[in-house]
């Protein structure tokens, strides 16, 4: 009797531990299993199992199919973007109190006027990223690291520069707001530490996810007859945000090789010192230089082939429909640009 009850027990104890590193394993995963379903409700299932409100101005009631099973809230959020035919933010909103943080969020996603409203935000300079692309992903934008540096002076917006240098995030404050904040923060992820240091500049905040629709400074430009439709597209997306300093652009990159085995992080950071050595040689060239080097880098097979490598996961992830309407404006695009006159 003694005996059954033991192995009963043991089953039961190996039971327990089998169904906690279940649940270990998929914690914090999305869901995102929906056929034409109207996308409000799939961005409101998402933040229901994320803990993430996802702002939108994107028609709520647009179908959207989407197929993602338990995978991390950075791929979740790479579908989104897909089905949506949108690209998104991760932003971290601050406010001297709740009044003037809910009458920011009730503007947002529009852009909110530079007069009322600061925007600190760093752009990983994407053209460098070369032998870097490979490194692994934050599960959770939330999560990634920010060691706060002493700042020259102990106010908040030192200490949120900091954050969007060393982080991937927008943040926005009132204009005119940047009290003291005389404490001193240990390392951590950006979705406790952000909160921390606005709480002891006397404020609150609230981290979303940006889903803007379309705007009329994203539509299609007048292109030169000099310049090929792929260097527009990439001079718009160098020109969102302030340069980053290659100091910052270095730390971002290292702080994704936590976890990898010895010989791989001695690999990739081979492959961010020449990213980061490339880097500080682009911004001392004169614009010119950087016209003719962009060029280069565009021709490049192999980033060609890492392009085209990263369109293909993004149709993947698209409706049938959706692909073959991609399609077609891509062919209407080209040919638009090969015959200015041509009408569709």
């Amino acid at each position: 009797m003694n005996r059954q009850k033991f192995l009963l027990c043991t089953i039961g104890i190996l039971g327990l531990i089998w169904l906690g590193v279940w649940i270990h394993g998929w914690w914090g995963t999305i869901t995102l299993d929906d056929e034409n379903k109207p996308l409000q409700a799939v961005l409101q299932s998402f933040t229901r199992q994320s803990g993430l409100h996802v702002i939108t101005d994107l028609d709520g009631n647009k179908p959207i199919t989407i197929h993602v099973i338990r995978v991390p809230v950075s791929e979740a959020l790479d579908a989104l973007q897909a089905v949506s035919e949108s690209r998104g933010r991760l932003l971290y909103l601050a406010a001297p109190n709740k009044t003037e943080l809910q009458k920011a969020l009730s503007l947002l996603p529009q852009k909110l006027e530079p007069a009322d409203w600061k925007t600190i935000e760093y752009r990983l300079p994407f053209m460098f990223l070369g032998g870097t692309e490979d490194l692994p992903r934050w599960a959770d934008p939330r999560q990634q690291t920010w060691n706060p540096t002493p700042p020259k002076e102990n106010t908040l917006v030192s200490f949120f520069e900091n954050a969007a240098q060393a982080t991937d995030i927008r943040i926005v404050l009132p204009a005119g707001w940047n009290p003291k904040v005389e404490k001193f923060f240990s390392s951590g992820p950006i979705s406790s530490l952000l909160p921390s240091v606005t709480q002891a500049a006397g404020g609150t905040g609230k981290m979303v996810f940006l889903l803007p629709g379309p705007r009329p400074d994203r539509g299609s430009e007048p292109e030169s007859p000099n310049r090929s439709p792929s260097s527009e597209s990439w001079r718009r997306r160098w020109s969102e945000g302030a340069q980053l300093p290659p100091e910052a652009f270095a730390t971002r990159l290292q702080s994704r090789l936590s976890g990898l085995p010895a010989d791989q992080a001695k690999e990739a950071q081979a492959s961010i010192d020449e990213s980061v050595k490339q880097y500080k040689e682009w911004i001392t060239l004169t614009p010119e230089e950087q016209e003719k080097k962009m060029q280069e880098i565009i021709q490049d097979p192999n980033r060609q082939q890492r392009g085209a490598d990263r369109f293909t996961r993004g149709m993947r992830m698209m409706s049938p429909q959706q692909r073959a309407q991609r399609y077609q404006r891509y062919q209407n695009h080209r040919e638009s640009v090969t015959d200015p006159n041509h009408t569709h």
